[in-house]
């Protein structure tokens, strides 16, 4: 394995800084926001029933930043020490007891109501 310490850029360019710290690349942050609105979307109802505004001010960056991270680890995952000793570890750390993800319910509407516009 070949360990550079930067992201890995589909079209061949690397946003690699001199001192070779880790660096995201845009479609990384993009998808992170991605990812980041969905989730944030799917806990609404259980942030206006347990969380303050506040809280989820807080909140959200925190998920902003992981999911940026995760993304960012797996996709150097065979090119970076580092982001695979990560992955590794955050891997052993999944509970056993968690279920498998699933499409949720809203995205399952959403396809219907999709695929129904475009039947007529």
């Amino acid at each position: 394995m070949a360990y550079g310490y930067y992201e890995i850029d589909p079209c061949g360019y690397s946003e690699m800084t001199k001192k070779r710290r880790p660096r995201l690349l845009k479609d990384t942050k993009t998808l992170a926001m991605v990812i980041a609105i969905a989730v944030r979307n799917e806990i609404e109802d259980f942030h206006c029933k347990h969380l303050t505004d506040a809280q989820m001010k807080e909140l959200n960056p925190l998920i902003r930043n992981a999911i940026a991270t995760a993304l960012y680890a797996t996709r150097n995952y065979s090119e970076d020490e580092v982001s695979w000793e990560w992955v590794n570890f955050q891997m052993m750390l999944i509970p056993e007891y968690w279920e498998e993800p699933e499409l949720t319910d809203d995205f399952r509407r959403f396809v219907t109501l999709v695929r129904s516009r475009t039947k007529n």
